[in-house]
């Protein structure tokens, strides 16, 4: 597996090897010592000349605007698209994503658009852009950090699209996020216990799941049921896995015990990536779309080197192989909006000085388009590190990644700005 690959350090090369076994040596001297350090600042200050002198002569500005065609050659073909960020607060991310799937849509006839966010949330704000119903601002009030002017703006302008649409040339939105909120899970757990009352012996473990459901509501997480109708979840889940079932109203039966099931595992923090994948997945299997994700880096990263653990960029790369396509997206200092105890909040932050993104930063071009895949190009496989931003910011600004392995290509923006409050 790709993870379990020997890791190379930035500037672990031939010369660095060379010095430290050079000053390990016993009775050496310091005449020997000052051309020695010399000559190994010098290998340092070389490797990164080589590494700006590849990203000036391969980047693409994004102000020429010339990428979105690059991109969309490069995806043409796949798919899922993936394009990461390293915070979810940052006003140019938001931007530059938008522009990239209105792009994909007009140009590549993507049609699905998932977010890492609440499916049932989600799914309110789906019907608004499939029917034009609804109050957008009033919709998008659960979504925290996404509940921001460039959100707006993308789907009404996705809205705008599906207006005079064929159902199977209108775009699609989705999160493949598993519910958290209780009021979502709550009312997934009515309607599951409607619809038994309906279907009483349709399923041979719907009648042991109905008290379940109905303890769903007197706990704050779905993950506090007892192990007794976590079991009896569990059990229906996996009768629906194995059926398929034509009538909408069946197929969000099937959702809705999947959401419910998967909110009884979430007490082990290394379930939420897999179901996210599966729940993107299963999707695109429904639909037969080719399909854009949303979301954090370490999520969406191929390989297990950001999250030193499965994330849902392993499992999508799992199962697509080379239909699945990832784009980073990195920056070097800015402002950023954070999720702060009582309210959003604005922090600063700026990118170490030995980072990849310090490294990035000294390019001629303060934004751009890098692609990474080419296994010949001087940073393929590298450890890098990149600038990374929690939704309460956290304390480690940066994880290490490997171009080309985690993600086929990189949006760099050298200083950002925090996303955008919607005025109610």
């Amino acid at each position: 597996m790709w993870g379990e690959y020997t890791k190379q350090s930035r500037f672990a090369t031939i010369p660095e090897m060379w010095f430290i076994s050079y000053i390990l040596r016993k009775n050496f001297q310091m005449t020997k010592i000052i051309p020695a350090i010399a000559f190994f600042c010098f290998c340092i200050g070389f490797c990164q000349q080589s590494t700006l002198a590849f990203v000036d002569k391969n980047s693409i500005d994004l102000a020429s605007g010339n990428y979105l065609s690059v991109l969309s050659d490069e995806v043409k073909s796949k798919t899922v698209v993936a394009l990461g960020e390293a915070s979810h607060g940052t006003h140019e991310f938001s931007a530059e994503k938008s522009k990239i799937i209105r792009h994909l849509i007009a140009k590549s006839n993507f049609r699905t658009i998932g977010f890492e966010f609440g499916y049932s949330a989600i799914e309110e704000i789906n019907q608004y852009v499939l029917t034009g119903k609804g109050d957008l601002k009033e919709l998008m009030v659960p979504l925290k950090l996404f509940d921001t002017q460039e959100f707006f703006d993308l789907f009404e302008s996705i809205g705008k699209f599906n207006v005079g649409k064929s159902p199977k040339d209108k775009v699609d939105l989705y999160g493949f996020d598993t519910d958290f909120y209780k009021s979502d899970n709550d009312a997934s757990a009515k309607f599951c216990l409607d619809y038994l009352l309906k279907n009483p012996d349709k399923f041979k473990n719907g009648k042991a799941s109905a008290k379940a459901f109905e303890n769903v509501t007197k706990v704050d997480y779905v993950a506090f049921l007892s192990d007794e109708d976590k079991s009896a979840i569990a059990k229906l889940q996996l009768e629906l896995s194995l059926l398929k079932l034509s009538d909408a109203e069946s197929r969000k039966f099937k959702k809705s015990v999947s959401l419910l099931f998967q909110g009884t595992l979430l007490s082990d923090p290394l379930a939420r990536d897999e179901f996210m994948a599966k729940n993107a997945l299963d999707f695109q299997s429904d639909t037969k779309n080719k399909m854009i994700v949303w979301g954090h880096n370490v999520h969406l990263a191929k390989d297990t080197t950001m999250a030193q653990c499965r994330g849902m960029g392993f499992y999508l790369r799992e199962k697509l192989s080379d239909k699945y396509y990832a784009v980073g997206f990195d920056t070097f200092r800015g402002k950023v909006t954070i999720l702060g105890e009582n309210d959003f909040e604005h922090k600063d932050f700026e990118a170490k000085p030995d980072s990849f993104s310090a490294e990035l930063s000294k390019a001629k071009s303060p934004s751009f388009l890098l692609l990474l895949d080419d296994t010949k190009n001087p940073i393929y496989g590298k450890d890098s590190k990149i600038t990374n931003i929690f939704a309460n910011f956290g304390r480690n600004l940066s994880l290490t990644m490997r171009p080309g392995i985690d993600f086929d290509a990189l949006i760099f923006i050298r200083e950002t700005t925090p996303t955008i409050t919607i005025k109610r």
